[in-house]
């Protein structure tokens, strides 16, 4: 695995930006920094709307390269963890960060290697490591045929992180002599989220002995680990080679977040011409949206495939649910639909505009917001000023989704510097999707 082309065309698109964009108070400012510089910088341009797309997002890449390089110690590894959407824009902070021995110099080394940046060959140099966070980077990259043993070993490592990484490398492997080993780790890991990392590197191999072993493990596997092995057997890897018929089984008489999961990954990998595992899949999460727990309503809500005309009439006839997080949520989806975006956006425009309503409200926007409808942003932008953090980040989310990232620039010079990370990175994201 080599460094992408990727980070160089990004690293030339931002010089060129500076070169020519953002004014160079901001730039100083944020480089520096000086928070109140910067919220006085960006103040007067961002009243009379000259703050460009571009502009925010060479901002927010000083602020969050200052972020991950000045983090206290105990706050350094969230701050890493939070840049991960981002990491291709701040790879040379990463690189920097990973210098510093410690876990979250090993998180930014992880990051780099998901997002190959970092050579297979130089995270193997840590399998040695004294450090767990440190062997996890080696556990890593882990992916060559040769690296088979150390990887089966590294499957019971004392440490989690290491296990994780080790699986992570076996999804990339795609060795079929270690489907025993991953079913093994998947039925009797300690940690929930490694059982899932197993089912999911099984998926990856395929083949009929992964089929027979997802088969063993549903019978005993907690709802979360079902959810992955159902749509497992959906995979094209596994799906020909007896996942059809758990599938379909399972379509025709479960119920829960498994097999919601199942019918949502038949319906977006199960052939066309299998109309029978796709009717079946169509039919549980109609009936699903129609009678089913809150979460099992919303979950199905979110996944179900709107062509099919009875699909459509469930999510309608959800849209005027007594439970406003249920009406929310298939109002979104009905925005899709030519027939009925206009009075799903009125409907969400009602919703949207009441605070009253709480966590539904911002959903509400945020669902305008992805559909285009500018008339929600001063709504989103009133949230920029929230006493609540998590409504402050969430606006930042919500006028990127409305493809006016650059409103939220204020955020950059944000007192919490969660919010000031995850507004960076939001920027950062937006100006990558808008070159």
């Amino acid at each position: 695995m080599r460094p992408r082309a990727g980070a160089a065309l990004a690293a030339v698109i931002f010089a060129s930006i500076g070169a020519s964009g953002c004014g160079s108070a901001e730039l100083r400012a944020a480089r520096s920094g000086d928070r109140a510089g910067l919220r006085e910088a960006i103040g007067e341009r961002h009243k009379q709307g000259r703050i460009t797309n571009a502009e925010a997002g060479e901002m927010a890449r000083e602020v969050a390269a200052r972020e991950i390089e000045t983090a206290p110690r105990d706050a350094a590894l969230a701050r890493v963890r939070q840049v991960r959407g981002c990491a291709a824009e701040l790879d040379g902070a990463l690189a920097d960060r990973s210098k510093i021995h410690d876990a979250a110099g090993a998180e930014a080394a992880q990051a780099r290697v998901d997002d190959g940046r970092l050579d297979d060959d130089d995270a193997r140099a840590f399998l040695g490591d004294r450090d767990d966070a440190w062997r996890a980077v080696g556990a890593r990259g882990l992916v060559r045929r040769e690296d088979h043993a150390a990887r089966v070993r590294a499957f019971v490592d004392p440490a989690p992180q290491v296990r994780r990484a080790a699986v992570r490398a076996a999804a990339a492997a795609k060795d079929p002599s270690e489907v025993d080993a991953l079913s093994e780790v998947a039925r009797l890991d300690p940690e929930l989220l490694l059982r899932n990392e197993a089912v999911r590197a099984l998926a990856e191999i395929g083949g009929a002995a992964t089929s027979a072993k997802l088969r063993d493990l549903w019978t005993t596997g907690d709802e979360p680990l079902r959810e992955d092995i159902a749509g497992a057997w959906a995979k094209p890897g596994v799906y020909g080679s007896g996942g059809r018929e758990p599938l379909r089984l399972l379509l025709a008489s479960g119920h829960g977040p498994g097999v919601i999961e199942g019918a949502a990954a038949a319906l977006r990998l199960v052939p066309e011409s299998d109309r029978e595992v796709r009717d079946e899949a169509s039919a549980l999460l109609v009936r699903t949206v129609a009678t089913a727990s809150r979460r099992d309503r919303l979950h199905a809500i979110a996944v179900i495939p709107l062509q099919r005309a009875e699909a459509a009439a469930a999510v309608k006839r959800a849209s005027s649910d007594d439970d406003v997080e249920v009406r929310v949520g298939a109002l979104g989806r009905l925005l899709s639909v030519p027939a009925e975006r206009a009075s799903a956006q009125r409907d969400l425009e009602a919703i949207a505009g009441q605070e009253a309503y709480g966590a539904p409200s911002s959903r509400a926007r945020f669902e305008l917001a992805s559909a285009g409808d500018v008339r929600v942003q001063a709504w989103i932008e009133r949230d920029l000023a929230s006493r609540d953090p998590e409504t402050r980040a969430a606006a930042a989310d919500a006028l990127a989704a409305l493809g006016r990232s650059a409103r939220g620039a204020p955020l950059l010079a944000d007192d919490d510097a969660s919010v000031r990370t995850h507004a960076a990175c939001t920027l950062l994201v937006a100006a990558r999707a808008r070159r």
